[in-house]
């Protein structure tokens, strides 16, 4: 006979570690950090030195990084729910288990956002009103649930719109698996998933070829949903699931109308991916482990959470104490980096990595067993 008992051991599973993951991750903060650098305005001097295209990729495109840290994403969630079972309960403990990883660290940075902004108007003598726009309980009250686009606020801070995009990443692909798997399961459907996920593929690529409209950082998942899928796939052609053809066919999709409308965002989502799938099949996962990058790959979140006010900060006090001049802003741009990847250790380890081990207490199993008898 068969009973279900539960298991008070467990038999944990090596742990899987994707360097070049955490290599892209870390490149990919540095270069968000180097775009609210705002060369045309903070780095005049400098930027009249360094060649034209040096300065438009390492700074002007660095807005950029954020489709790395998309199609990461959409990776690193297919490998987590590669061999997910969804019904309702497991999708209740996902959802807390990413919000538990988030959370904590982007409200501490809401804090510490909220801190410098009210400093900054008691110095400068103007109204208390962040990025613009008075602090509100609903504006406050939205932000703590990702939802301050939808509502219609701005964000705190300049960062925050992504990571509202990213939960509506997880928790649309998770359901569009548990639909999949219960077409699977009730009607029978053999390609219920490929049904399931070339739709939610071929709507995501109108966006890239124009024929939705691309009007900037949108306040839902739709418009940039397509490079969440392009991580999925790689991982799923890396791990057999899907034939690299497909992928490949999709890829070159979204990278042909990135390049018909000038869309920088498509074309560096549809690369990182393409940059994944080969590492993967290359069986090069280790690349880029070098210390530094991985140590920046590491704190990546806490230091793309906290950046834009440090460097602001660094900036307004290097130039009140130094003026302006070439050598002050090279100054000023060193030590806002330095400070900024500083603070974001600090931050990683009194907050970020407290909340990781938090999320890990969230299983997403049941801990019991079938034992036959």
């Amino acid at each position: 006979m068969t009973s279900k008992i539960s298991s008070t051991t467990s038999v944990a599973k090596p742990k899987v570690h994707f360097y070049f993951i955490d290599a892209l991750r870390g490149i990919a903060a540095l270069w968000v950090v180097f775009y609210h650098t705002d060369p045309d305005v903070r780095l005049f001097e400098l930027s009249k030195l360094l060649p034209n295209w040096f300065t438009v990729v390492a700074f002007k495109w660095g807005s950029l990084g954020v489709s790395i840290f998309f199609v990461l994403s959409g990776f690193v969630i297919a490998y987590s729910l590669r061999e997910a079972k969804i019904d309702f309960g497991y999708f209740k403990r996902f959802s807390l288990r990413r919000l538990t990883r988030l959370s904590p660290p982007y409200y501490v940075a809401i804090i510490v956002a909220l801190g410098f902004a009210f400093i900054s108007s008691y110095v400068k003598h103007v109204a208390f009103a962040p990025m613009g726009e008075s602090l509100s309980f609903e504006r406050l009250l939205t932000h703590l649930f990702y939802l301050q686009g939808i509502f219609g606020h701005k964000n705190i801070d300049d960062v925050y719109w992504t990571l509202c995009l990213e939960v509506q990443f997880y928790l649309i692909f998770c359901a569009l698996l548990a639909i999949a798997q219960w077409l699977d399961f009730s009607c029978n459907w053999r390609y219920a998933k490929a049904g399931v996920f070339v739709l939610a593929a071929t709507v995501a690529a109108l966006f890239p070829l124009g024929v939705f409209p691309d009007n900037g950082r949108p306040v839902i998942f739709l418009p940039l949903w397509y490079a969440f899928l392009l991580g999925v796939f790689a991982y799923w052609s890396w791990r057999d699931k899907l034939k690299p053809i497909f992928f490949y066919l999709y890829a070159g999709l979204v990278l042909t109308g990135g390049i018909v409308n000038s869309l920088n965002f498509a074309i560096a989502s549809a690369i990182t991916a393409i940059l994944i799938l080969e590492a993967g099949r290359a069986n090069r996962m280790e690349w880029l482990n070098w210390r530094w990058l991985q140590f920046l790959g590491k704190i990546s979140y806490s230091l793309y959470l906290t950046h834009v006010y440090l460097l602001g900060i660094v900036f307004f006090l290097g130039y009140k104490i130094l003026g302006r001049h070439l050598w002050s802003e090279i100054l000023c741009l060193v030590l806002g980096i330095a400070i900024c990847i500083g603070f974001a250790a600090i931050m990683w380890q009194l907050v970020e990595k407290p909340s990781i081990k938090l999320s890990q207490k969230v299983k997403l199993v049941k801990n019991t067993e079938a034992i036959r008898v």
